[in-house]
Order: C-alpha cells, then sequence, then structure tokens
C-alpha cells in the first residue's frame, strides 16, 4: 500500500481591513457640508438675515437715516401701507404691469422662437439680436429708449411727424408713461423668452410634426396642435419666474418716469424705495416689502396649483 503524501496546509492570508459604512458616510457629509458652506453663509448673509431684519423692522418705528430702532409700534405700519392711498395705485400699477409684460414678452418670444425654429442663413444673427437687449445694462437702454422717445427730436416723435401727429410727450402725459414703461420691459425680456421656448421647442419630437404634416396640417395648425401644448410646462415656469419678477419692478420706472406722472407708474418697490430712502419711514417700507414678499408667494401658489391641475386634467 503506497502512502499518498498529505495534501500541502492552506496558506493563510491576513484579513483585509474595511471601512466601517458609517465612517464613510460620515466622510461624505462633512465634505458635502464643507462644499455647501460658502452657498449657505452668502445666503444667510444677503438674504436670510436681511430679510429677517426687514420683518423686525416692520413693526418698528425705524429710521433708515439714524439707523435708531425706537419703539415697537406693533401693526400700526401695516394699517398705514393697507390704507394708503398711494400704495393702492402703486399695487394697481404694479398689476398692470404683469398683465401686460409677462404675457406679452412670453408671447413674442413664443412667436420669435418658432419664427427661428427652422435653420436658415442668419439665424444666428437674428438670435443674437433679439438677446442682446436682454444682457445689456438696464440703466444705459432705459436711457437711450428715453431719448428716443423725447418729444424735441427723438426719432419716435420725428417719425410720428411725417404722417403729420404732433410731438407727444410719452414719459410724462398719462396713458403714454406707463406704455412707454411696459414696452421697454417686454422688449428687454423677449430675449430670454425667446431663448427658454428656443430649448423647449428643440425637444418636440420631429416625427410628430412628420405625422401631422402626413395628415394634411399646416405649420400653423402643427404649431397649436403640437409644439404651444408641449411647450406648457416651460410656459408655466416663465409665467412663474416672470411674475416674481414683475413684481420687484423698479429700474425701469426709476430711470424713465421715475413714477411719474403723478404716480401713473409708480410700482411697489418703487413706492418703498420712496419711503424708505425719501420719506426716511423705514417702518412702513419695511412693512411694504414684507406685503410685496407675501404677494409673490401668494402669487406663484396659485400658479402653481393651476399649472398641476392642468397638468393632471392633460394626464386623465
Amino acid at each position: 500500500m503506497i502512502d499518498t503524501p498529505a495534501a500541502p496546509a492552506a496558506r493563510r492570508t491576513a484579513p483585509r481591513r474595511v471601512e466601517p459604512v458609517n465612517q464613510h458616510r460620515r466622510a461624505e457629509g462633512r465634505a458635502g457640508y464643507v462644499l455647501v458652506a460658502p452657498t449657505a453663509i452668502l445666503l444667510t448673509v444677503f438674504y436670510l438675515w436681511p430679510l429677517a431684519q426687514t420683518v423686525v423692522f416692520s413693526f418698528t418705528d425705524w429710521n433708515p437715516g439714524t439707523g435708531l430702532v425706537t419703539t415697537s409700534v406693533g401693526l400700526a405700519n401695516f394699517t398705514h401701507v393697507l390704507t394708503d392711498p398711494e400704495f393702492g395705485r402703486a399695487v394697481a400699477n404694479t398689476l398692470v404691469y404683469v398683465v401686460t409684460v409677462v404675457p406679452g414678452s412670453m408671447a413674442l418670444g413664443l412667436v420669435f422662437a418658432a419664427l427661428l425654429a427652422t435653420p436658415f442663413r442668419g439665424r444666428a444673427l437674428y438670435r443674437t439680436m433679439i438677446f442682446t437687449p436682454y444682457i445689456a445694462p438696464i440703466v444705459g437702454s432705459a436711457l437711450i429708449f428715453s431719448f428716443l422717445l423725447t418729444p424735441l427730436g427723438g426719432l419716435v416723435n420725428q417719425f410720428l411727424g411725417l404722417f403729420g401727429v404732433r410731438p407727444i410727450a410719452f414719459l410724462t402725459t398719462e396713458p403714454w408713461a406707463m406704455v412707454s414703461v411696459v414696452i421697454f420691459s417686454t422688449w428687454q425680456l423677449v430675449g430670454y423668452t425667446m431663448i427658454i421656448y428656443s430649448a423647449a421647442l428643440t425637444n418636440v419630437p420631429q416625427s410628430y410634426h412628420e405625422a401631422a404634416t402626413l395628415d394634411g396640417a399646416g405649420p400653423i395648425r402643427r404649431f397649436f396642435s403640437i409644439s404651444l401644448p408641449l411647450v406648457g410646462p416651460t410656459s408655466g415656469f416663465l409665467a412663474i419666474t416672470g411674475v416674481i419678477g414683475s413684481l420687484q419692478v423698479f429700474t425701469q420706472v426709476y430711470v424713465l418716469t421715475g413714477g411719474g406722472p403723478l404716480g401713473s407708474t409708480e410700482t411697489v418697490l418703487y413706492w418703498i424705495y420712496q419711503q424708505g430712502f425719501v420719506l426716511f419711514d423705514g417702518g412702513s417700507a419695511s412693512a411694504g416689502a414684507v406685503l410685496l414678499l407675501v404677494f409673490g408667494i401668494v402669487a406663484s401658489i396659485v400658479q402653481l396649483t393651476v399649472i398641476s391641475r392642468r397638468d393632471a386634467v392633460e394626464l386623465s
């Protein structure tokens, strides 16, 4: 009988050190906090803290000129703001601005985006020309616009004079002052809405248009039946951001009309500026700012509710 050699013993290997999962997650969490910290600090210092101060000042008789908060006045500032006829007029002017500029800029932006959707020679030039007013400084653009509208030598009045129209003081007479502000703001925002709609239209499947064309649908029918419904979410986004931005309109009014004539173009933010830095009534200005914030939140909630219900109906 032949003895077979025993199999060599298996070589023992040292166990690997495995990092605990919890320790790895904690390290990732610390790295995340480090990355978020700069933005969080800037947001707190330049937004959350001033917002909290504004809320506190709205219940006091704060004077921005002295920087001293003397006593608490409770709801007196809010009562003053809500019963001030000038504030009511500013709210009405702001609503007029919102319901004209936001739909107007969206409609024109969608039209330009649709017209420039098909590639052709010079398309980039046209897009650049339409988009340039949006990135141009508002103050400089407003000054140029005011020169164009001046009754003495302005290009607009010179053009109207060719048809026998007498010079019009667009920026100092009603209702032309508000009309001028609306036209300027719409002209400035069209480029932005055009770019956003252009991106949305590129995501519309081309097969939909091809199928509609085979069914005999023309360009206009395809636009209203295919393109317009499919860019609905983009329209909702532009409507919400447009309303929030329009509620805060200030620079255009300050440069073009200064709130005149007789307060016909005074907006809520311009009223807040007048109260805080002209009349030095910081308490009322802070109360107006808080109310403006509430208006913006309510408007956003209403729009989001309408958009969500519309989407739910379309899905059903």
